[in-house]
């Protein structure tokens, strides 16, 4: 009788003490049971079922129910959620019959706080649970008779079903971050169950059930529509450890505001206890899923039945709808003095719901206007360069459109400018007439005529002055200050530019048609003499290019697969001088005569006017690196036929070493004399001689 009642009393304890520390391998979906801090994470009102059937292969198995429900709640009109509550009711037996069963009510809330993008869950469980044993599904050996069970027979003992029962409260605490979809990328959560420590001495003397402490994690990470979430829940009581780590894959098909829906696979291990593997269905009505246990433990197949723990959990999700009163906001901008509209800058940022950045209300506007939200906080910025900024507090609760009227007073601070035109080149102060751009309309507003000039402008904003005399070009100076003080300037004036108008065009002489080539103009005389300038790189030529009156010049048109073409211009007027220039394509027996290419009278030395034409040479083998040439020597009908030959041989051969000193293979090249044999023209007059006199470039190979 007494050992039957002891291990009764000891059995109700443990089965208590259960009830109180059970565990689901789906512990999120249970935050009574491991984290009840955790239902600060939920966004929507959460109804959860779950259920567990455990060591199956036992005859009368442990058996787990609970239902908990969740509710968060929001500030009026801002939606912002600021607290959760929930209820549960977990009801754990053992036995087909459930003759040891316990029930277990509980309350939770939790209060959040905000930290940066994060959220800290500051929370509590309160719960009541009562423990019973049935006697009537207990056999003893007095109901054996002959061997038979007759259960109408007594036990043969003096028995009442023993109660366990106490109230048990445990704070929590969670420090976790969702996304934008409400779901979670990380938390961490610490509880202390049990702090009260029960009393259960009307069973065995002194007992208090024990304090049990729990530390909850996860993290997710996302991959596109992959998500993984390794979870980890350990809970220590006494001496006893509970240790689960896994991790959660989940493939979404949808993943917006819209619509949530995927497929999940999970696997975990309880040490020293089980393997886990589950299946899950996502979505953004309701989650549901199973897992099954795979004993390891020496409980695993005590009657060779090979069974685990089955578990299933639906939790259904009600989205909360957002109560939102609204309100138009109209801004009207003005200037203080003038109470004339303004345009500016506005800014609106919400107070209440702590935004970070403020949104655009209207940029470079007089007015404008927006929906708000009634009964929240808004800080409105309107801003102006050269006017004080106005910030306005704006909270509104009766629901009526608001006019909100802003008046900016200018920020006047002046600079003083000093200016003096001079002539560039003489350095004497020219006379000119000023103009200001007015930056509002954009219209030139005269200044006067001035050699010096000195006058107030404000800080802060850009200026444009534009000065103007007969005979110079204009001259413009802008100039921005963001401080008092004085700043002196000087308009360095240039002469109007007297020149003609090279109006030329470029042909392919065999199609005839434009191509795009370079162009350069080289002055070859007056006191601009050896100065380029670039009228077009790999272009058509402009328009119109001027070339100064009263000077020389020679015009460079090169163009890879053509020959060089230089024209030879002299501006003596203001007109416009019309050119069409034909470039030869590069063929292999094509060849075109070398102009200006100079020698000492009666011998092959080069002149020195001759190098700017040979450098012309060298970059064109170097602009077409693949083709051969033939440098052949030509020389008029005066002097013998002998002397005239070895004269074309070496000139062509100075030619060709002259190039070899610029950087091109002398095998790309051969020197050639031809004498007087092949001239261009008579030898009877001194014209046609100083055509014979030449060098020809002849195209060999390409």
């Amino acid at each position: 009788m007494k050992n039957l009642l002891s291990i009764l009393f000891i059995t109700v304890l443990a089965v208590s003490v259960r009830a109180q520390d059970a565990f689901y391998s789906n512990f999120e979906y249970s935050t009574a049971l491991s984290n009840p801090s955790a239902i600060g994470m939920r966004d929507d009102i959460n109804l959860t079922l779950i259920h567990r059937s455990q060591w199956m292969s036992i005859v009368q198995p442990f058996s787990t129910s609970q239902f908990e429900g969740i509710l968060p709640i929001r500030k009026a009109n801002s939606n912002k959620k600021v607290a959760v509550i929930s209820g549960s009711f977990i009801n754990d037996r053992v036995g087909e019959g459930g003759y040891l069963r316990t029930n277990h009510f509980s309350l939770a809330g939790a209060y959040l706080l905000g930290i940066g993008k994060s959220q800290l869950s500051i929370g509590a469980k309160v719960g009541y649970f009562n423990g019973t044993t049935d006697i009537g599904q207990i056999q003893t050996g007095s109901q054996f008779q002959s061997g038979n069970y007759n259960s109408s027979l007594s036990l043969g003992e003096d028995l009442t079903n023993p109660v366990v029962k106490g109230l048990e409260v445990s704070p929590s605490i969670t420090f976790f971050q969702n996304d934008s979809l409400g779901l979670n990328k990380f938390n961490l959560g610490v509880t202390a169950f049990n702090v009260n420590q029960p009393d259960n001495s009307q069973l065995i003397a002194g007992y208090k059930l024990p304090m049990r402490f729990s530390i909850v994690g996860g993290y997710t990470h996302n991959i596109n529509l992959l998500s993984i979430t390794p979870r980890a829940l350990a809970m220590v009581q006494g001496t006893e450890t509970h240790v689960l780590v896994g991790a959660d894959f989940a493939y979404y098909l949808s993943k917006t505001q819209e619509k949530i829906m995927g497929f999940g696979l999970g696997g975990a291990y309880r040490l020293g206890d089980a393997a886990v593997i589950g299946l899950k269905y996502l979505s953004t009505n309701f989650n549901i899923g199973v897992s099954y246990d795979v004993n390891t433990s020496s409980l695993s197949d005590p009657i060779g039945k090979k069974a685990g723990s089955v578990e299933v959990f639906l939790n259904y999700k009600i989205k909360q709808s957002e109560k939102v009163k609204q309100y138009f906001l109209l801004v009207n901008v003005f200037e203080e003095d003038s109470i004339t509209p303004v345009k500016a800058k506005a800014e609106i940022t919400n107070v209440t719901r702590e935004e970070r950045e403020a949104t655009l209300f209207f940029d470079y506007a007089e007015k404008g206007n927006r929906l708000i939200n009634q009964k929240e906080e808004y800080k409105l910025v309107v801003s102006k360069e050269g006017y004080h900024t106005q910030e306005i507090s704006i909270n509104h609760a009766n629901g009526e459109d608001l006019v909100q009227q802003v008046y900016l007073s200018k920020t006047i601070k002046f600079f003083d400018l000093e200016l003096e035109m001079q002539d560039k080149e003489t350095g004497e102060p020219v006379k000119v007439e000023l103009f200001v751009i007015n930056p509002d309309t954009g219209q030139e507003e005269s200044l006067g005529q001035h050699d010096k000039f000195n006058k107030e402008f404000e800080v802060g904003p850009e200026h444009k002055i534009i000065a103007r005399a007969e005979g110079y070009d204009d001259a413009e100076l802008t100039i921005k200050r963001d401080k008092e003080g004085t700043v002196s300037k000087t308009l360095l004036m240039n002469k109007e530019l007297l020149a003609a108008n090279l109006k030329l065009t470029v042909l392919d002489e065999s199609t005839k048609k434009p191509i795009k080539t370079n162009i350069i103009a080289t002055s070859v005389s007056g006191e601009n003499e050896g100065e380029s300038s670039v009228i077009a790189m790999n272009n058509l030529p402009p328009a119109g290019y001027p070339l100064k009156i009263n000077n020389k010049f020679e015009i460079l048109i090169s163009k890879e697969g053509y020959f060089n073409k230089t024209e030879k211009i002299t501006v003596t007027e203001m007109v416009d001088i019309e050119k069409v220039v034909m470039l030869t394509p590069i063929e292999v027996g094509a060849s075109i005569v070398v102009e200006d290419l100079l020698f000492k009278t009666g011998k092959t030395d080069l002149d020195e006017r001759s190098y700017r034409i040979l450098d012309q040479l060298a970059d064109f083998l170097k602009q077409n690196p693949t083709i051969k040439i033939e440098l052949q020597g030509h020389t008029d009908s005066d002097g013998s036929a002998s002397s005239n030959q070895k004269l074309s041989e070496g000139r062509a051969q100075s030619a060709v070493d002259y190039l070899v000193g610029k950087g091109i293979d002398r095998s790309r090249m051969k020197a050639k004399g031809y004498g007087e044999e092949v001239p261009r023209a008579t030898n009877a007059t001194p014209e046609g001689k100083a055509l014979n006199r030449r060098v020809e470039l002849k195209i060999t190979g390409k």
